[in-house]
């Protein structure tokens, strides 16, 4: 796989757009426009380095300015999904509303994206005075640039909003301050830029990048980033949002417009349907594994698409290259059992009881809509009776029986861990389940979460996770073991299903979003929506006689096939849901209250059976109105008087 994320000619940027260093100084070398420009070597390394501030989307959490820094992402465990045992990880300050708007990781963030926007905007104004380069790929380069903007500008969108779009050309460091200060531009005109900038790119670049190419941006990655950023806009946080009635620029003009727009749903499915149409599936299909006999290995096709080891997968649309060691290190168990040292992680990163009970059961069900999942079910801050955990055999695969999800056992299982769907398998590690990788010379480990348990918190400290639970997802198998490079994926083609599907729905086409769930079901091994036998022989799930809303099956869909991939943090603020009050069991559990705050639960880590399996509240935390956008960093609030904070971020010193 040909690297395309480069550390040389970094740009440093301060985006309250005065004072900018384009250039670093390197030992005994300087580089200016003119050189760059005038050699294909170096322009192709200035392109290149452009790539280098695509984030890590597939965990949200390896996006750090320096390792010694640790300004780790909060998107995964900024939400309910997760928590870190590790009292340094940005995530707490997050949660425990221990953030201001001079916070620094809400600043690096800000800076570091439009650092990459500055840099594409000086390669597109320069490119084609380079000698060296033919006409068609002086296009093809400047085409990736356009792209690799407009997906910061999104990225930075995403995070804080309406932003200021700078426009096409590169910040001037010569020009006067006056002309450099700019006011935020609305929500429409973002989201038109963006739009517009991906369908430019896009007429210029390959369908798809293979091979030595893989990972640069291409015409179906910016049409599908198109239409996300579609659905965006159509969705309420940014569709006729009355709550930031008063975030007005200096002229009075409203960021986010106050009047619902219903048709902005229907460009967000065309959009979906036109990269559908010419995209699927001659570029990209769903990742399916088929076993020996033909069946399709529902648990190992998830398994493989969000591991981050299959490049040559054609669900992949956007994925960078990563290095993924220490959050290998932080999703395995300590395991102190073994001597083998790839199976004796520090599990820092845990997820929560709400996100277990998120997923389906083996019937496709929600956990309070089938009963025999509730017959096992007892209340938070309850010990569960001995009838409650340990089985009588064996649990495994019932599509590749060799493969054991956990072992006979009295005291280390509960019953409602049993008979769920193959993607909650896939993404979580509790107590007394079997690791995945079972072919070392230490055999098949079975993981203790108790407090005295090879993995737990007497021997493991802040290395074992504080809910009782482990987030599994992008750990490695036996043939991925030695792979600390990997790709992250940032766009695939399970989410365009899901999102097309949403828009559907808002759109009236319940039929049509039916459809799209359903192959997302289909692949995970969980029953489809409908009546009669889907294809894989299950029962459907009749949602209309259970009187099922659409949206909300199409959103709950969305939140378990997506978890851990820096999908929640944004979908539940983009739907106006976050500050939810009690749990309407599609969201949140009905026994959660406050939806992105409130008591998070988990299971009574500093316990050993039965005690263990008491359902306790782990953190309190912090969600206010505010918590939909992070603030606009305070100092480029100071320096430009032109630049209007978010809702309700005042100034508060650290």
């Amino acid at each position: 796989m040909k690297k395309i994320f480069i550390s040389v000619l970094a740009l440093s940027m301060t985006i309250g757009l005065v004072g900018c260093d384009f250039f670093e100084e390197m030992p005994g070398v300087q580089f200016d426009l003119k050189d760059t420009f005038s050699n294909r070597q170096k322009t192709e390394q200035f392109l290149n380095n452009i790539y280098s501030y695509a984030p890590d989307d597939n965990t949200g959490e390896r996006f750090y300015t320096s390792y010694a820094d640790r300004y780790g992402g909060i998107w995964m465990a900024g939400s309910i999904e997760a928590n870190w045992s590790w009292d340094w990880h940005n995530s707490h300050k997050w949660n425990l509303n221990q953030t201001s708007a001079s916070s620094n990781y809400v600043t690096f963030w800000y800076d570091h994206y439009y650092q990459g926007i500055n840099k594409a905007s000086i390669f597109i104004q320069n490119v084609d005075s380079n000698p060296e380069l033919t006409e068609s790929e002086k296009v093809v380069w400047k085409a990736q640039a356009r792209a690799m903007r407009a997906y910061y500008y999104w990225n930075i969108f995403r995070c804080y909003g309406p932003i200021v779009i700078l426009g096409e050309d590169p910040v001037d460091t010569d020009a006067e301050l006056g002309s450099l200060l700019r006011a935020r531009n609305t929500v429409d005109e973002c989201i038109k830029f963006i739009v517009d900038e991906f369908d430019a790119a896009a007429k210029d670049l390959p369908a798809r990048y293979t091979g030595a190419n893989y990972g640069r941006i291409d015409r179906g990655a910016c049409k599908a980033y198109k239409a996300k950023a579609l659905l965006y806009a159509a969705s309420p946080l940014y569709n006729g949002n009355t709550m930031y009635a008063k975030v007005v620029n200096p002229d009075g003009t409203n960021l986010f417009p106050q009047t619902e727009d219903r048709t902005k749903w229907e460009k967000a499915r065309d959009a979906f349907k036109e990269f559908l149409d010419e995209f699927v599936p001659a570029y990209y299909d769903l990742h399916v594994v088929k076993t020996a006999d033909g069946k399709t290995d529902f648990y190992e096709s998830y398994r493989q698409i969000t591991t981050g080891c299959y490049l040559d997968s054609k669900e992949n649309i956007f994925v960078r290259e990563v290095w993924h060691g220490e959050l290998n290190y932080a999703i395995t168990p300590g395991h102190r059992q073994t001597d083998v040292g790839s199976l004796r992680g520090g599990l820092g990163l845990g997820t929560s009881q709400e996100m277990v009970d998120m997923f389906f059961t083996d019937k496709g069900l929600r956990i309070v809509d089938d009963p025999d999942y509730q017959k096992v079910e007892y209340g938070i801050n309850t010990v569960p009776s001995a009838d409650m955990f340990g089985s009588e055999e064996d649990f495994n695969d019932p599509v590749v029986p060799t493969r054991n999800y956990f072992k006979k056992n009295s005291n280390l299982t509960l019953k409602q861990w049993a008979h769920r769907e193959p993607r909650f398998y896939v993404c979580v590690t509790y107590n007394g389940s079997t690791w995945l990788n079972t072919e070392t010379t230490a055999g098949a480990l079975t993981t203790e979460l108790y407090y005295n348990g090879n993995s737990g918190n007497q021997k493991m400290g802040h290395d074992a996770p504080y809910t009782g639970y482990g987030m599994r997802k992008c750990a490695r198998s036996n043939r991925e073991e030695g792979r600390d490079n990997h790709y992250s994926g940032n766009m695939r083609l399970g989410e365009v299903y899901l999102s097309y599907a949403e828009a559907l729905a808002e759109c009236g086409d319940t039929k049509g979003a039916i459809e799209y769930v359903n192959k997302i079901r289909a692949r995970a091994g969980v029953p489809e929506y409908g009546t009669g036998k889907d294809d894989n022989g299950f029962d459907r799930v009749d949602y209309v006689s259970r009187g099922y809303d659409v949206v909300n099956l199409v959103r709950r869909e969305r939140l378990v096939e997506l978890c851990f991939e820096s999908a929640r943090f944004f979908d539940v603020r983009r739907w106006k849901v976050a500050d939810m009050a009690v749990g309407d069991d599609w969201i949140y559990p009905s026994y959660h209250k406050g939806g992105e705050g409130g008591d998070l639960h988990g299971l009574n880590y500093r316990e050993d059976a039965p005690n263990f399996f008491k359902k306790v509240g782990f953190q309190t935390r912090y969600f206010q109105p505010r918590h939909y956008l992070m603030p606009i960093p305070d100092a480029d609030v100071r320096r430009n008087p032109l630049m209007v904070q978010n809702y309700d971020w005042g100034v508060k010193e650290e």
